[in-house]
């Protein structure tokens, strides 16, 4: 009884360490980190932003796909920073990379464009009657 025991204790403890991690599908970088700093830690927020786009600029390792809603996120980023045409660039890639949120995108997009032409005639009126 006690060899039993004890053959079976040996034998979960091998199988226990046997187990690895699930794989993710996606690549996430510093998604996690990047999000956390831009609302609680001011201080951090602009490298961490600085390392998250670098990191959505390269291409994914391992054959992975980038995480839904990474594109998206880089474009809000880029929209918060006044950067107009980068966050454009990072709508569209959501949608041409992630079908579902298109509808979503192409309103994000569309508005965008929109406020960026509005902003242009403004501008060229405001020179216009200098």
């Amino acid at each position: 009884m006690i060899k039993k025991t004890i053959l079976i204790s040996i034998t979960l403890v091998m199988l226990a360490g046997c187990q690895t991690t699930p794989k993710s599908l996606y690549a996430w970088g510093n998604y996690e980190d990047a999000l956390f700093a831009n609302f609680h830690e001011p201080e951090a927020r602009e490298a961490e932003l600085t390392e998250y786009l670098a990191f959505i600029q390269s291409t994914p390792k391992h054959n992975l796909r980038f995480g839904p809603g990474l594109y998206a996120e880089a474009g809000t980023f880029m929209f918060h920073q006044g950067n107009i045409q980068q966050a454009i660039h990072f709508y569209e890639l959501e949608a041409n990379n992630w079908p579902e949120s298109k509808p979503l995108m192409d309103v994000l997009v569309s508005n965008l464009k929109s406020r960026n032409n509005m902003d242009k005639s403004v501008n060229s009126e405001g020179a216009q009657n200098d």
